[in-house]
Protein backbone atom coordinates (compact mmCIF):
# COMPACT_ATOMS: atom_id res chain seq x y z
CA UNK A 1 0.00 0.00 0.00
CA UNK A 2 2.79 2.42 0.96
CA UNK A 3 4.56 1.53 -2.29
CA UNK A 4 1.46 2.46 -4.32
CA UNK A 5 1.09 5.77 -2.43
CA UNK A 6 4.73 6.66 -3.09
CA UNK A 7 4.32 5.78 -6.78
CA UNK A 8 1.17 7.89 -7.08
CA UNK A 9 2.83 10.81 -5.30
CA UNK A 10 5.83 10.54 -7.60
CA UNK A 11 3.61 10.54 -10.68
CA UNK A 12 1.69 13.57 -9.40
CA UNK A 13 4.93 15.39 -8.66
CA UNK A 14 6.37 14.59 -12.10
CA UNK A 15 3.13 15.69 -13.76
CA UNK A 16 3.16 18.93 -11.79
CA UNK A 17 6.75 19.66 -12.71
CA UNK A 18 6.00 18.93 -16.37
CA UNK A 19 3.01 21.32 -16.26
CA UNK A 20 5.14 24.01 -14.67
CA UNK A 21 7.85 23.50 -17.29
CA UNK A 22 5.28 23.63 -20.12
CA UNK A 23 3.69 26.78 -18.72
CA UNK A 24 7.11 28.35 -18.30
CA UNK A 25 8.05 27.52 -21.90
CA UNK A 26 4.73 28.91 -23.14
CA UNK A 27 5.26 32.12 -21.19
CA UNK A 28 8.76 32.39 -22.61
CA UNK A 29 7.50 31.88 -26.17
CA UNK A 30 4.73 34.42 -25.63
CA UNK A 31 7.22 36.94 -24.29
CA UNK A 32 9.56 36.34 -27.24
CA UNK A 33 6.71 36.81 -29.73
CA UNK A 34 5.62 40.01 -27.99
CA UNK A 35 9.18 41.32 -28.17
CA UNK A 36 9.29 40.35 -31.84
CA UNK A 37 6.13 42.30 -32.56
CA UNK A 38 7.75 45.35 -30.96
CA UNK A 39 10.85 44.85 -33.11
CA UNK A 40 8.67 44.50 -36.24
CA UNK A 41 7.12 47.88 -35.39
CA UNK A 42 10.51 49.42 -34.68
CA UNK A 43 11.95 48.17 -37.98
CA UNK A 44 8.83 49.47 -39.76
CA UNK A 45 8.24 46.32 -41.81
CA UNK A 46 4.81 47.64 -42.76
CA UNK A 47 6.32 50.61 -44.57
CA UNK A 48 7.00 48.29 -47.51
CA UNK A 49 5.57 44.82 -46.98
CA UNK A 50 1.90 45.71 -47.29
CA UNK A 51 -0.48 44.66 -50.01
CA UNK A 52 -2.16 47.13 -52.37
CA UNK A 53 -5.39 46.42 -50.50
CA UNK A 54 -3.77 47.07 -47.12
CA UNK A 55 -3.22 43.40 -46.19
CA UNK A 56 -0.37 43.32 -43.70
CA UNK A 57 2.84 41.56 -44.77
CA UNK A 58 1.32 40.57 -48.15
CA UNK A 59 3.89 42.54 -50.15
CA UNK A 60 3.36 44.13 -53.53
CA UNK A 61 4.09 47.76 -52.67
CA UNK A 62 6.43 49.42 -55.18
CA UNK A 63 9.42 51.26 -53.74
CA UNK A 64 10.51 53.98 -56.15
CA UNK A 65 14.26 54.23 -56.84
CA UNK A 66 16.33 55.93 -59.57
CA UNK A 67 16.84 52.46 -61.09
CA UNK A 68 13.11 51.69 -61.21
CA UNK A 69 10.42 50.31 -58.90
CA UNK A 70 11.39 47.52 -56.51
CA UNK A 71 8.47 45.39 -55.34
CA UNK A 72 8.41 44.37 -51.69
CA UNK A 73 7.80 40.60 -51.30
CA UNK A 74 5.31 38.68 -49.19
CA UNK A 75 6.78 38.10 -45.71
CA UNK A 76 3.78 36.45 -44.11
CA UNK A 77 4.03 32.92 -42.67
CA UNK A 78 2.89 31.39 -45.96
CA UNK A 79 5.18 28.50 -46.81
CA UNK A 80 4.62 28.82 -50.56
CA UNK A 81 4.48 32.57 -51.05
CA UNK A 82 6.02 34.03 -47.89
CA UNK A 83 8.76 33.14 -45.44
CA UNK A 84 6.98 30.39 -43.53
CA UNK A 85 9.71 27.90 -44.44
CA UNK A 86 12.57 30.17 -43.38
CA UNK A 87 14.84 29.08 -40.58
CA UNK A 88 16.27 31.56 -38.09
CA UNK A 89 19.55 31.39 -40.00
CA UNK A 90 17.70 32.19 -43.25
CA UNK A 91 16.14 35.33 -41.78
CA UNK A 92 19.47 36.36 -40.28
CA UNK A 93 21.09 36.08 -43.72
CA UNK A 94 18.40 38.30 -45.24
CA UNK A 95 18.68 40.95 -42.52
CA UNK A 96 22.45 41.08 -42.29
CA UNK A 97 23.67 40.17 -45.76
CA UNK A 98 20.78 40.99 -48.07
CA UNK A 99 20.72 37.44 -49.38
CA UNK A 100 17.83 35.00 -49.59
CA UNK A 101 18.24 31.30 -48.65
CA UNK A 102 18.46 30.48 -52.38
CA UNK A 103 21.42 32.87 -52.74
CA UNK A 104 19.56 35.68 -54.51
CA UNK A 105 20.90 39.12 -53.72
CA UNK A 106 18.41 41.72 -52.50
CA UNK A 107 18.49 45.38 -53.40
CA UNK A 108 19.19 47.86 -50.58
CA UNK A 109 15.62 49.17 -50.80
CA UNK A 110 15.46 46.40 -48.20
CA UNK A 111 17.58 48.24 -45.60
CA UNK A 112 19.89 45.35 -44.73
CA UNK A 113 22.85 47.78 -44.57
CA UNK A 114 21.15 49.11 -41.41
CA UNK A 115 19.71 45.82 -40.15
CA UNK A 116 23.23 44.33 -40.12
CA UNK A 117 23.61 45.87 -36.68
CA UNK A 118 20.59 44.11 -35.17
CA UNK A 119 21.36 41.95 -32.16
CA UNK A 120 20.95 38.18 -32.28
CA UNK A 121 18.30 38.48 -29.57
CA UNK A 122 16.18 40.92 -31.58
CA UNK A 123 16.48 38.86 -34.77
CA UNK A 124 15.40 35.76 -32.86
CA UNK A 125 12.40 37.61 -31.44
CA UNK A 126 11.45 39.02 -34.84
CA UNK A 127 11.66 35.54 -36.34
CA UNK A 128 9.39 34.13 -33.64
CA UNK A 129 6.81 36.85 -34.31
CA UNK A 130 6.87 36.61 -38.11
CA UNK A 131 6.20 32.88 -37.87
CA UNK A 132 2.90 33.74 -36.13
CA UNK A 133 1.77 36.29 -38.74
CA UNK A 134 -1.31 34.96 -40.59
CA UNK A 135 -0.36 33.38 -43.90
CA UNK A 136 -1.21 35.35 -47.03
CA UNK A 137 -1.32 32.62 -49.66
CA UNK A 138 -0.83 34.71 -52.74
CA UNK A 139 2.06 36.18 -54.65
CA UNK A 140 2.23 39.94 -55.23
CA UNK A 141 0.87 40.72 -58.69
CA UNK A 142 3.80 42.97 -59.56
CA UNK A 143 7.42 41.84 -59.73
CA UNK A 144 10.71 43.71 -59.62
CA UNK A 145 11.77 44.17 -63.23
CA UNK A 146 14.68 46.59 -63.52
CA UNK A 147 16.42 47.49 -66.75
CA UNK A 148 19.88 46.22 -67.67
CA UNK A 149 22.34 46.22 -65.93
CA UNK A 150 20.44 46.72 -62.66
CA UNK A 151 18.57 43.45 -63.20
CA UNK A 152 21.85 41.56 -62.71
CA UNK A 153 21.58 40.95 -58.98
CA UNK A 154 25.07 39.52 -58.75
CA UNK A 155 26.32 43.10 -59.11
CA UNK A 156 25.02 43.70 -55.60
CA UNK A 157 28.02 41.77 -54.27
CA UNK A 158 30.20 44.56 -55.69
CA UNK A 159 27.85 47.20 -54.22
CA UNK A 160 28.02 45.51 -50.82
CA UNK A 161 31.82 45.48 -50.89
CA UNK A 162 31.84 49.21 -51.60
CA UNK A 163 29.13 50.36 -49.21
CA UNK A 164 28.61 48.06 -46.24
CA UNK A 165 30.16 48.74 -42.84
CA UNK A 166 31.53 52.16 -43.83
CA UNK A 167 29.99 53.96 -40.86
CA UNK A 168 31.54 53.87 -37.42
CA UNK A 169 29.12 54.89 -34.63
CA UNK A 170 30.28 57.49 -32.13
CA UNK A 171 31.99 56.30 -28.99
CA UNK A 172 31.47 57.48 -25.43
CA UNK A 173 27.65 57.67 -25.57
CA UNK A 174 25.76 57.24 -22.33
CA UNK A 175 23.30 54.34 -22.04
CA UNK A 176 20.29 56.37 -23.19
CA UNK A 177 21.99 57.83 -26.26
CA UNK A 178 23.51 54.42 -27.11
CA UNK A 179 20.02 52.91 -27.05
CA UNK A 180 18.87 55.72 -29.32
CA UNK A 181 21.75 55.13 -31.71
CA UNK A 182 20.70 51.48 -32.01
CA UNK A 183 17.19 52.57 -33.01
CA UNK A 184 18.31 55.35 -35.36
CA UNK A 185 21.07 53.46 -37.18
CA UNK A 186 19.73 49.93 -37.15
CA UNK A 187 16.12 49.19 -36.24
CA UNK A 188 14.63 52.47 -37.48
CA UNK A 189 17.15 52.84 -40.35
CA UNK A 190 16.60 56.62 -40.29
CA UNK A 191 19.61 57.21 -42.52
CA UNK A 192 17.88 55.38 -45.38
CA UNK A 193 15.93 58.60 -45.95
CA UNK A 194 17.77 61.28 -44.00
CA UNK A 195 21.33 60.59 -45.23
CA UNK A 196 22.16 61.66 -48.82
CA UNK A 197 23.41 59.11 -51.33
CA UNK A 198 26.79 58.79 -53.02
CA UNK A 199 27.48 58.01 -56.69
CA UNK A 200 26.70 54.33 -56.12
CA UNK A 201 23.49 55.10 -54.20
CA UNK A 202 25.13 54.14 -50.93
CA UNK A 203 24.92 56.37 -47.85
CA UNK A 204 27.21 59.42 -47.92
CA UNK A 205 28.33 59.37 -44.31
CA UNK A 206 30.09 62.72 -44.66
CA UNK A 207 26.53 64.09 -44.74
CA UNK A 208 25.17 61.73 -42.09
CA UNK A 209 21.49 62.56 -41.37
CA UNK A 210 21.85 65.85 -43.27
CA UNK A 211 18.66 65.29 -45.27
CA UNK A 212 17.94 64.62 -48.92
CA UNK A 213 15.22 64.35 -51.60
CA UNK A 214 12.74 61.50 -51.33
CA UNK A 215 10.51 61.46 -54.38
CA UNK A 216 8.13 64.43 -54.09
CA UNK A 217 9.23 64.96 -50.49
CA UNK A 218 12.33 66.17 -48.69
CA UNK A 219 13.74 64.22 -45.75
CA UNK A 220 14.92 67.08 -43.53
CA UNK A 221 18.21 67.63 -41.78
CA UNK A 222 17.94 65.92 -38.38
CA UNK A 223 21.41 66.70 -37.07
CA UNK A 224 21.95 68.90 -34.02
CA UNK A 225 22.33 72.06 -36.10
CA UNK A 226 20.21 74.81 -34.50
CA UNK A 227 19.32 76.54 -37.78
CA UNK A 228 18.92 73.73 -40.31
CA UNK A 229 18.34 70.76 -38.01
CA UNK A 230 16.66 69.83 -34.74
CA UNK A 231 19.15 71.48 -32.38
CA UNK A 232 16.52 73.83 -30.89
CA UNK A 233 14.00 71.06 -30.24
CA UNK A 234 13.90 69.66 -26.72
CA UNK A 235 14.08 65.90 -26.23
CA UNK A 236 10.49 65.95 -25.00
CA UNK A 237 9.33 67.79 -28.13
CA UNK A 238 11.04 65.25 -30.39
CA UNK A 239 9.49 62.38 -28.44
CA UNK A 240 6.07 64.05 -28.75
CA UNK A 241 6.55 64.37 -32.51
CA UNK A 242 7.50 60.69 -32.83
CA UNK A 243 4.37 59.68 -30.92
CA UNK A 244 1.74 62.01 -32.33
CA UNK A 245 3.09 63.08 -35.70
CA UNK A 246 2.97 66.66 -34.50
CA UNK A 247 4.84 68.85 -32.06
CA UNK A 248 2.79 71.56 -30.42
CA UNK A 249 1.45 73.58 -33.36
CA UNK A 250 4.78 74.06 -35.09
CA UNK A 251 5.46 70.74 -36.82
CA UNK A 252 3.37 68.02 -38.44
CA UNK A 253 4.53 64.77 -40.02
CA UNK A 254 3.40 64.22 -43.60
CA UNK A 255 4.40 61.95 -46.47
CA UNK A 256 6.90 59.19 -45.61
CA UNK A 257 7.51 60.60 -42.12
CA UNK A 258 3.79 60.59 -41.40
CA UNK A 259 3.74 56.97 -42.52
CA UNK A 260 6.68 56.15 -40.23
CA UNK A 261 4.84 57.68 -37.25
CA UNK A 262 1.60 55.92 -38.21
CA UNK A 263 3.12 52.46 -38.68
CA UNK A 264 6.12 52.50 -36.37
CA UNK A 265 7.21 55.33 -34.10
CA UNK A 266 3.95 55.83 -32.21
CA UNK A 267 4.23 52.26 -30.94
CA UNK A 268 7.64 52.80 -29.38
CA UNK A 269 7.83 53.18 -25.60
CA UNK A 270 8.36 56.67 -24.23
CA UNK A 271 11.80 55.65 -22.99
CA UNK A 272 12.81 54.53 -26.48
CA UNK A 273 11.42 57.68 -28.11
CA UNK A 274 13.37 59.80 -25.63
CA UNK A 275 16.46 57.68 -26.32
CA UNK A 276 16.14 58.41 -30.06
CA UNK A 277 15.85 62.12 -29.25
CA UNK A 278 18.86 61.99 -26.94
CA UNK A 279 21.02 60.40 -29.64
CA UNK A 280 19.92 62.80 -32.38
CA UNK A 281 20.96 65.73 -30.20
CA UNK A 282 24.52 64.29 -30.17
CA UNK A 283 24.80 63.97 -33.97
CA UNK A 284 27.39 66.46 -35.31
CA UNK A 285 25.68 69.53 -36.73
CA UNK A 286 25.46 69.95 -40.49
CA UNK A 287 24.52 73.34 -41.92
CA UNK A 288 22.48 74.13 -45.00
CA UNK A 289 23.67 77.38 -46.55
CA UNK A 290 20.22 78.10 -48.00
CA UNK A 291 18.61 77.94 -44.56
CA UNK A 292 19.13 81.40 -43.05
CA UNK A 293 16.38 81.37 -40.40
CA UNK A 294 15.95 78.57 -37.86
CA UNK A 295 13.50 75.96 -39.12
CA UNK A 296 12.07 75.83 -35.60
CA UNK A 297 11.67 78.94 -33.46
CA UNK A 298 10.92 78.08 -29.80
CA UNK A 299 9.75 81.64 -29.06
CA UNK A 300 7.08 81.58 -31.78
CA UNK A 301 6.01 78.13 -30.62
CA UNK A 302 5.62 79.34 -27.04
CA UNK A 303 3.39 82.19 -28.21
CA UNK A 304 1.27 79.70 -30.13
CA UNK A 305 0.77 77.59 -27.01
CA UNK A 306 -0.74 80.60 -25.25
CA UNK A 307 -3.20 81.46 -28.02
CA UNK A 308 -6.92 81.37 -27.33
CA UNK A 309 -9.03 79.15 -29.61
CA UNK A 310 -9.96 80.96 -32.83
CA UNK A 311 -12.79 80.37 -35.25
CA UNK A 312 -12.94 81.91 -38.72
CA UNK A 313 -15.99 82.21 -40.98
CA UNK A 314 -13.98 81.39 -44.11
CA UNK A 315 -14.99 78.13 -45.77
CA UNK A 316 -14.33 76.06 -48.85
CA UNK A 317 -17.92 75.19 -49.70
CA UNK A 318 -19.46 75.09 -53.16
CA UNK A 319 -21.06 78.29 -54.49
CA UNK A 320 -24.61 77.41 -53.38
CA UNK A 321 -23.35 76.42 -49.93
CA UNK A 322 -21.36 79.63 -49.73
CA UNK A 323 -24.48 81.66 -50.45
CA UNK A 324 -26.44 79.73 -47.84
CA UNK A 325 -23.74 80.03 -45.17
CA UNK A 326 -22.97 83.66 -45.77
CA UNK A 327 -19.52 83.62 -47.42
CA UNK A 328 -19.64 84.46 -51.12
CA UNK A 329 -16.77 84.21 -53.55
CA UNK A 330 -17.93 87.58 -54.84
CA UNK A 331 -17.22 89.00 -51.38
CA UNK A 332 -13.51 88.27 -51.87
CA UNK A 333 -11.88 91.22 -53.52
CA UNK A 334 -9.76 89.10 -55.88
CA UNK A 335 -10.62 85.37 -55.62
CA UNK A 336 -7.86 84.37 -58.05
CA UNK A 337 -5.10 86.23 -56.22
CA UNK A 338 -2.78 84.36 -53.84
CA UNK A 339 -4.57 85.83 -50.83
CA UNK A 340 -7.96 85.08 -52.40
CA UNK A 341 -6.99 81.45 -53.00
CA UNK A 342 -5.79 81.21 -49.41
CA UNK A 343 -9.06 82.59 -48.02
CA UNK A 344 -11.12 80.18 -50.14
CA UNK A 345 -9.15 77.00 -49.61
CA UNK A 346 -7.06 77.34 -46.44
CA UNK A 347 -8.40 79.91 -44.00
CA UNK A 348 -11.35 77.83 -42.82
CA UNK A 349 -8.90 75.62 -40.93
CA UNK A 350 -5.72 77.66 -40.57
CA UNK A 351 -7.35 81.04 -39.94
CA UNK A 352 -7.07 84.24 -41.92
CA UNK A 353 -4.10 85.23 -39.77
CA UNK A 354 -2.51 81.78 -40.08
CA UNK A 355 -2.71 80.80 -36.41
CA UNK A 356 -4.91 77.74 -36.93
CA UNK A 357 -7.38 76.47 -34.36
CA UNK A 358 -5.48 74.94 -31.44
CA UNK A 359 -8.58 73.51 -29.78
CA UNK A 360 -9.34 71.48 -32.92
CA UNK A 361 -5.70 70.62 -33.73
CA UNK A 362 -5.73 72.62 -36.96
CA UNK A 363 -2.08 73.51 -37.47
CA UNK A 364 -0.74 77.01 -37.17
CA UNK A 365 1.07 78.23 -40.26
CA UNK A 366 2.83 80.91 -38.26
CA UNK A 367 6.06 79.36 -37.01
CA UNK A 368 5.39 76.14 -38.93
CA UNK A 369 8.62 74.25 -39.66
CA UNK A 370 7.47 73.21 -43.14
CA UNK A 371 6.86 76.83 -44.13
CA UNK A 372 10.06 78.12 -42.49
CA UNK A 373 12.22 75.62 -44.37
CA UNK A 374 14.29 77.00 -47.25
CA UNK A 375 13.30 73.96 -49.30
CA UNK A 376 9.66 74.26 -50.44
CA UNK A 377 9.35 70.61 -51.46
CA UNK A 378 7.45 69.40 -48.38
CA UNK A 379 5.06 72.36 -48.47
CA UNK A 380 4.21 71.59 -52.09
CA UNK A 381 3.87 67.91 -51.17
CA UNK A 382 1.38 68.74 -48.42
CA UNK A 383 -0.62 71.07 -50.67
CA UNK A 384 -0.81 68.39 -53.36
CA UNK A 385 -1.23 65.25 -51.25
CA UNK A 386 -2.49 66.48 -47.89
CA UNK A 387 -1.67 64.92 -44.54
CA UNK A 388 -2.91 61.35 -44.58
CA UNK A 389 -1.59 59.67 -41.43
CA UNK A 390 -2.44 59.78 -37.74
CA UNK A 391 -0.10 59.41 -34.81
CA UNK A 392 -1.13 58.16 -31.39
CA UNK A 393 -3.40 61.20 -30.89
CA UNK A 394 -5.82 61.53 -33.83
CA UNK A 395 -6.11 65.03 -35.20
CA UNK A 396 -7.59 66.77 -38.20
CA UNK A 397 -6.25 65.42 -41.48
CA UNK A 398 -5.63 67.84 -44.31
CA UNK A 399 -7.01 67.12 -47.79
CA UNK A 400 -4.75 67.46 -50.79
CA UNK A 401 -5.53 69.88 -53.59
CA UNK A 402 -4.12 67.92 -56.51
CA UNK A 403 -6.82 67.98 -59.20
CA UNK A 404 -8.67 70.79 -57.42
CA UNK A 405 -6.09 73.51 -57.94
CA UNK A 406 -3.76 73.67 -60.92
CA UNK A 407 0.00 73.86 -60.51
CA UNK A 408 0.04 77.62 -60.92
CA UNK A 409 -2.51 78.02 -58.13
CA UNK A 410 -0.56 75.63 -55.90
CA UNK A 411 2.54 77.76 -56.50
CA UNK A 412 0.60 80.95 -55.68
CA UNK A 413 -0.70 79.54 -52.38
CA UNK A 414 2.77 78.22 -51.47
CA UNK A 415 4.39 81.57 -52.18
CA UNK A 416 1.71 83.39 -50.17
CA UNK A 417 1.95 81.29 -47.02
CA UNK A 418 5.77 81.21 -47.11
CA UNK A 419 6.02 85.00 -47.15
CA UNK A 420 2.99 85.74 -44.96
CA UNK A 421 3.54 83.11 -42.26
CA UNK A 422 6.85 81.37 -42.96
CA UNK A 423 9.27 84.21 -42.38
CA UNK A 424 10.61 84.37 -45.96
CA UNK A 425 11.26 87.77 -47.53
CA UNK A 426 10.21 86.41 -50.92
CA UNK A 427 9.20 83.20 -52.64
CA UNK A 428 9.13 82.62 -56.39
CA UNK A 429 7.78 79.12 -56.97
CA UNK A 430 6.14 78.65 -60.36
CA UNK A 431 3.94 76.03 -62.04
CA UNK A 432 6.91 74.24 -63.64
CA UNK A 433 8.63 73.81 -60.28
CA UNK A 434 5.42 72.45 -58.75
CA UNK A 435 5.12 70.04 -61.67
CA UNK A 436 8.72 68.91 -61.14
CA UNK A 437 8.16 68.32 -57.41
CA UNK A 438 4.90 66.47 -58.09
CA UNK A 439 6.66 64.17 -60.56
CA UNK A 440 8.92 62.88 -57.79
CA UNK A 441 11.97 63.26 -60.00
CA UNK A 442 15.19 63.62 -58.07
CA UNK A 443 18.86 64.00 -58.91
CA UNK A 444 20.37 60.78 -60.23
CA UNK A 445 24.13 60.23 -59.82
CA UNK A 446 26.01 60.33 -63.11
CA UNK A 447 27.27 56.78 -62.66
CA UNK A 448 23.72 55.48 -62.22
CA UNK A 449 22.34 57.56 -65.11
CA UNK A 450 24.92 56.25 -67.56
CA UNK A 451 25.22 52.74 -66.10
CA UNK A 452 23.38 51.06 -69.04
CA UNK A 453 25.62 52.78 -71.60
CA UNK A 454 28.74 52.00 -69.59
CA UNK A 455 27.64 48.38 -69.22
CA UNK A 456 27.13 47.96 -72.97
CA UNK A 457 30.46 49.65 -73.66
CA UNK A 458 32.06 47.28 -71.16
CA UNK A 459 30.51 44.31 -72.94
CA UNK A 460 31.71 45.64 -76.30
CA UNK A 461 35.24 46.08 -74.97
CA UNK A 462 35.13 42.58 -73.48
CA UNK A 463 33.97 41.11 -76.81
CA UNK A 464 36.76 42.96 -78.63
CA UNK A 465 39.32 41.73 -76.10
CA UNK A 466 38.10 38.15 -76.49
CA UNK A 467 38.09 38.47 -80.29
CA UNK A 468 41.58 39.98 -80.17
CA UNK A 469 42.76 37.19 -77.92
CA UNK A 470 41.35 34.52 -80.24
CA UNK A 471 42.91 36.23 -83.26
CA UNK A 472 46.30 36.48 -81.47
CA UNK A 473 46.10 32.82 -80.42
CA UNK A 474 45.17 31.76 -83.98
CA UNK A 475 48.05 33.74 -85.51
CA UNK A 476 50.49 32.44 -82.95
CA UNK A 477 49.35 28.88 -83.56
CA UNK A 478 49.71 29.29 -87.35
CA UNK A 479 53.13 30.83 -86.95
CA UNK A 480 54.20 27.98 -84.69
CA UNK A 481 52.86 25.49 -87.23
CA UNK A 482 54.77 27.22 -90.03
CA UNK A 483 57.92 27.34 -87.92
CA UNK A 484 57.56 23.69 -87.04
CA UNK A 485 56.97 22.79 -90.68
CA UNK A 486 60.00 24.86 -91.72
CA UNK A 487 62.12 23.17 -89.05
CA UNK A 488 60.97 19.77 -90.25
CA UNK A 489 61.81 20.69 -93.85
CA UNK A 490 65.23 21.98 -92.77
CA UNK A 491 65.94 18.83 -90.82
CA UNK A 492 64.76 16.72 -93.75
CA UNK A 493 66.97 18.60 -96.21
CA UNK A 494 69.96 18.33 -93.89
CA UNK A 495 69.32 14.63 -93.52
CA UNK A 496 69.13 14.21 -97.30
CA UNK A 497 72.37 16.10 -97.79
CA UNK A 498 74.14 14.08 -95.14
CA UNK A 499 72.84 10.88 -96.72
CA UNK A 500 74.06 12.04 -100.15
CA UNK A 501 77.53 12.75 -98.81
CA UNK A 502 77.67 9.39 -97.15
CA UNK A 503 76.60 7.55 -100.29
CA UNK A 504 79.08 9.61 -102.39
Amino acid sequence: MRHHLLLASGLLLAGGLASVATASAADKDSSLIEQGQYIARATDCMACHVGPDGTEFAGGKPISTPMGDIIAPNISSSGEYGIGNYSLEDLTGVLRNGKTPSGTHLYPAMPYPSYRGMTDEDIKALYAYLQTVPAVDRKPKAETDLDFPFNIRLLMSFWNAQNLDRYEPPKGLDDQAARGQYFVDHLGHCGTCHTPRNDLMGSDYDQYLGGGPLGPWQAPNITSNETSGIGLWSNEQLAEYFQNGQMSYAAQAAGPMGEAVHDSLQYMSKDDRLAIAAYLKTVPALANEDQQQPVFDPEINQRLLNLEPRITPATNYSQDELEERGLKTSAIEDPDSPSGLYVQHCASCHGQEGYGQPVSHYASLVGNTTLRSADPRNLVGVLLNGVAYHGATPGALMPGFEGKLDNGQIASVANYVRTEFGGHADSALDADQVDHIASGKQPVPTLIRYAPLLAWLGIAVLVLLIAGGVWWWWRRRNRNDRDAHHDNDTRSNDANRNEARTNG
